[in-house]
């Protein structure tokens, strides 16, 4: 690795040579770039895996969560229940179906929606609940599905940071009535951008299937951007990202001119839809989805081993004003990120640019990203103080499968620097 490549946690952080190899292998062969069997089989192993029986690609995560919400078939007034400490896609993708955000506050240990605050804000128009499972630490699905129950809310599981784990010995994904996986940048398993939603409900499946039938294939272009994507990021820009700033200026020129991809579209801050993200998988990008779906087990077993040195590393400044994740026996956990909460987040992360180091900030704003219209969000950030407090103690240290150990150790001692 180059001396100017950073530490990161953002910037394609899943991609391995193997990935690199495929996506080049796919850019050469263009008659596959669109039309093929790679969806039909990133379907099949899905529902292999959770297990459940139908299981639908989209071409992101977002068009599959959209998908998913307009089978509800809500009324003017309806009601989404979604916590805040998010991402602007899933509030965007419950107004884009015509329904209304509304906002529960989070369980300051485990980053997941509070339950007690959920059971306040249900209403009569309250028709069902998105529950998130953050960095991969699942929800107590359990007290979820009952207060479901009780209130006659439908479930709507949000596993984009989650493929994976488990609750109760069960993979998350199956207790909703409806799930849906991301397959972003940053995600478990990353094909720059694609999703999928499943469920075992036959009525709801045909609803996605009219939906998604609707749709269109991506123009061989915008595929093209997707596939450079890993390759500019690993073989251009990260080598050289500190080298007198020619990758982050490199990086910025592409986005600029539509090369690479931007994670987060600016009419989305503003919760506009971008018809881009809408629509089917392309074939070259289920290939890369498919194939690393194939390493899940590695890719997670290495972001545990990595939190487990953090753990073990950032035990003796734990404290109040440092807590590190809370451990519940009842779940497996994938530590997508291994978030920890200081009072000192903000000044850690600039600092720790300085080294070459660059940690994350999810979920800072409480709706990320940065520049989020709130307003046009719905949402008041007096309805949710925990989470609003939690934004800005949040600190993302890296567990993806090219943070090697030395560099976890590197990060929890430039930590404990600022503390011990």
């Amino acid at each position: 690795m180059s001396k100017y490549h950073p530490i990161n946690i953002g910037l394609s952080p899943n991609t391995e040579r193997d990935d690199i190899a495929l996506a080049k292998k796919l850019l050469l062969n263009p008659k596959h770039l669109l039309h093929g069997n790679a969806v039909e089989k990133l379907e099949e192993k899905f529902r292999e895996f959770l297990p459940i029986k139908y299981a639908f690609a989209f071409r992101s995560g977002r068009s599959a969560l959209y998908t998913a919400l307009l089978t509800l078939d809500f009324k003017p007034g309806d009601e989404v229940l979604l916590q805040s400490y998010t991402c602007a896609a899933v509030p965007n993708a419950v107004m884009w179906a015509k329904a209304k955000p509304v906002y529960v506050d989070i369980d300051e240990n485990n980053l997941n929606m509070s339950l007690k605050d959920l059971e306040s804000k249900i209403s009569l128009k309250s028709k069902a609940i998105i529950v998130q499972h953050t960095f991969g630490f699942p929800i107590d699905m359990r007290r979820i599905l009952s207060i479901a129950k009780r209130k006659n809310l439908i479930v709507i599981e949000d596993c984009a940071l989650s493929l994976g784990a488990k609750y109760d010995g069960r993979k998350v994904g199956t207790f909703g009535d409806i799930s849906i996986f991301s397959f972003g940048r940053d995600k478990v398993i990353s094909s720059v951008t694609g999703g999928i939603a499943v469920t075992n409900n036959a009525d709801l499946a045909q609803k996605l299937k009219i939906s998604r039938a609707n749709y269109k294939i991506p123009s061989i272009a915008w595929t093209i951007r997707r596939l450079l994507h890993p390759i500019l990021m690993n073989n251009v820009i990260l080598p050289a990202y500190n080298f007198l700033s020619f990758g982050k200026i490199a990086l910025e020129i592409l986005k600029t001119i539509h090369v690479i991809p931007k994670a987060v579209y600016k009419i989305e801050k503003v919760s506009g839809l971008e018809k881009s993200l809408i629509g089917l998988m392309p074939n070259a990008l289920a290939a890369l989805a498919l194939h690393q779906f194939k390493k899940l087990d590695k890719l997670n077993d290495h972001r545990r081993k990595i939190a487990a040195i953090y753990n073990k590393e950032l035990e003796p400044v734990a404290g109040k004003n440092f807590k590190l994740p809370v451990e519940e026996g009842n779940s497996t956990r994938i530590y997508l990120r291994y978030n920890v909460k200081t009072n000192k987040a903000k000044e850690i992360l600039q600092k720790a640019r300085r080294t070459n180091i660059i940690l994350g900030d999810w979920y800072r704003p409480s709706i990320a990203p940065h520049g989020v219209s709130f307003a046009k969000m719905q949402y008041d950030p007096d309805t949710c103080p925990v989470a609003e407090h939690i934004s800005r103690e949040s600190l993302n240290l890296p567990t993806s499968i090219n943070i090697k150990d030395s560099d976890a150790l590197k990060i929890a001692e430039f930590i404990k620097q600022h503390y011990l």
